[in-house]
């Protein structure tokens, strides 16, 4: 099995989750403004679930394979594979991480804030439980203008730093599970 194209594939399964939450967050703008906050908290489960399912799916088939190709063939332990299996679209979103961070601290000077909402729309409702955009006049309509990077809350720096990690803990777990066959079922019902 080819490990280096299971690595791109990871890193690509991102356009996937970008893409289902896209269609997820479409509505969220209307809801937000109607119901508030809750909407954050419900959009923000839907969007982040949809993606930890597509890595979750992923890393399960990849660890089954893996698990019967060790096996019957090579005798190899790739038990730890799920970690480098998450680390890929961690370390993408790390990137986009640290750009932002520049660009609140200055060092750029461009407003990375709207452009990292959009590049990570599997988060974008969870990030505006604390930094949400806001309604403005302009040119006589109404927009939503989003809160200028130079302006993020320690919060909303944590929230940000922490939420990529979600991608390498369900690809550790999802992998884990089918390569060393746990019986998610008998653990929790029974505690086995």
């Amino acid at each position: 099995m080819n490990k280096k194209w299971l690595l791109i594939k990871s890193g690509l399964l991102l356009i996937v989750c970008w893409l289902t939450s896209l269609v997820i967050v479409m509505f969220f703008p209307a809801m937000y403004q109607k119901f508030g906050v809750i909407m954050c908290v419900v959009f923000g489960f839907c969007s982040v679930g949809a993606s930890m399912c597509i890595y979750g799916n992923y890393a399960l088939g990849v660890g089954k394979k893996l698990r019967v190709i060790d096996e019957r063939a090579s005798g190899e332990d790739n038990s730890k594979f799920g970690l480098l299996l998450g680390l890929v679209p961690t370390a993408i979103n790390y990137i986009y991480v640290i750009i932002l961070f520049l660009s609140k601290f200055g060092v750029i000077k461009y407003d990375f804030y709207p452009l990292y909402k959009t590049l990570t729309f599997y988060f974008m409702p969870l990030t505006y439980l604390t930094a949400p955009n806001s309604a403005e006049y302009v040119d006589g309509a109404v927009q939503s203008v989003p809160v200028p990077a130079t302006e993020l809350s320690v919060g909303t720096l944590v929230l940000v730093t922490l939420l990529p990690l979600l991608f390498l803990l369900i690809n550790h777990i999802s992998f884990t599970v089918s390569y060393k066959q746990v019986d998610v079922k008998s653990r929790i019902l029974y505690g086995k």
